[in-house]
């Protein structure tokens, strides 16, 4: 009687089929997992290269920032490369405001960077102008370098969660700099 079960091959493809769908199902799903990582990870640096642009082509956030970025007594039309600390001075602003910060703007940045990545909030982005030594005495501001940055932002598994464990990983910080133009908005 047992030689006749071990010849009998009926349900081994059930069998196989029971052993490799996991395997599959778990692999269909990853792929799927971490196409949709990267495609979260290209949006918030697309965010951040279109904060940058806006906040190079409209208002300073930094407020109260002199012509080249210091104080100077300089007669107007001096190129600011010739003012002391033109090239050093900084100025960050966050979603905590604070002095020296124009809220409104900050804001109307976030919700430029929203309009391509949703999921950004205001206390992931950071806004950081620093002296470039362009520009000119009497001016009326700075032109800065400008620096854009998306941080503590996470990808959460949706499939993954539940079949193996995966919770959150954390998404590299994203920046993008460009120089200041004389555009205002």
């Amino acid at each position: 009687m047992w030689s006749i079960l071990r010849r009998d091959e009926r349900g081994s493809t059930l069998v196989e089929a029971a052993v490799i769908f996991p395997v599959v199902l778990t692999l269909t799903f990853g792929v799927m997992e971490f196409g949709n990582a990267f495609y979260q990870w290209i949006l918030a640096e697309k965010a951040t290269q279109h904060g940058v642009r806006h906040a190079v082509t409209s208002r300073m956030i930094a407020t109260g920032v002199p012509d080249c970025g210091v104080a100077t007594s300089e007669p107007a039309g001096t190129p600011c490369r010739l003012v002391a600390g033109s090239t050093t001075w900084s100025r960050t602003c966050t979603s905590a405001g604070g002095s020296g910060c124009d809220g409104t703007a900050f804001n109307a940045l976030v919700a430029q960077m929203q309009s391509v990545y949703p999921r950004i909030t205001a206390a992931n982005v950071v806004i950081e102008y620093s002296g470039l030594g362009l520009g000119f005495v009497g001016r009326g501001s700075p032109v800065p370098n400008v620096t854009v940055s998306l941080r503590n932002m996470t990808f959460n598994f949706v499939a993954l969660d539940g079949l193996a464990g995966l919770r959150s990983i954390p998404m590299p910080d994203f920046r993008a700099a460009l120089s200041g133009e004389d555009l205002q908005s």
